[in-house]
């Protein structure tokens, strides 16, 4: 199970990277490790370092939103602050029968 849902992870990542790239937002890093967390993608949009927590569900009723809990938004703002980053967005990746949704929340963390 834990291979399955890091290689769903990577796709995710994968495709939020090149999402974000087609909106002129360079990927910088990817999977940056901070102590004991991870940052999924280090962008520059604009002239701000943010901050990119990807999260991806599989099925039509996924909603990969809600793993991006209180807890992990703390986690994932100590980190990017640790890197001297204040900007965290979410990035959300569905893979359903049907195509590939994917949604950008600016400043969510």
């Amino acid at each position: 199970m834990a291979t399955r849902r890091m290689s769903v992870g990577s796709a995710g990542e994968s495709v939020a990277a090149s999402f974000l790239e087609r909106r002129a937002v360079t990927v910088l890093r990817r999977n940056v490790r901070v102590g004991r967390d991870e940052i999924d993608l280090v962008v520059r949009v604009d002239n701000d370092l943010a901050a990119i927590e990807v999260k991806t569900g599989v099925g039509t009723d996924s909603r990969p939103w809600e793993n991006f809990d209180a807890a992990k938004q703390g986690r994932t703002r100590k980190a990017a602050a640790r890197l001297g980053i204040r900007r965290v967005d979410l990035v959300t990746v569905e893979i359903t029968h049907v195509g590939v949704v994917v949604r950008w929340l600016p400043e969510s963390g």
